[in-house]
């Protein structure tokens, strides 16, 4: 299945290359690749030989892990 890159969502479950994954998180590229290299931000990636790709599934998974929640009023 060949999907261009404007139709891929987070809420397919495919596999992006850095600019794909760059754009449905809305950050600039090279910002992940500082990321994979200091270990400063941990999203999740998969190494394919040398191509590296981010599950959509594990991006999802990852922005609800670091969603930031207001502190209920009571």
């Amino acid at each position: 299945m060949n999907q261009s890159l404007t139709s891929i969502t987070l809420l397919d479950n495919v596999l992006v290359d850095q600019n794909g994954a760059s754009k449905l998180l809305n950050i600039p590229a090279a910002t992940l690749q500082k990321y994979r290299s200091t270990g400063e931000v941990l999203i999740p990636f998969v190494k394919i030989n040398r191509a590296v790709r981010y599950s959509t599934a594990d991006l999802r998974e990852w922005i609800a892990k670091n969603t930031q929640h207001k502190p209920e009023v009571r």
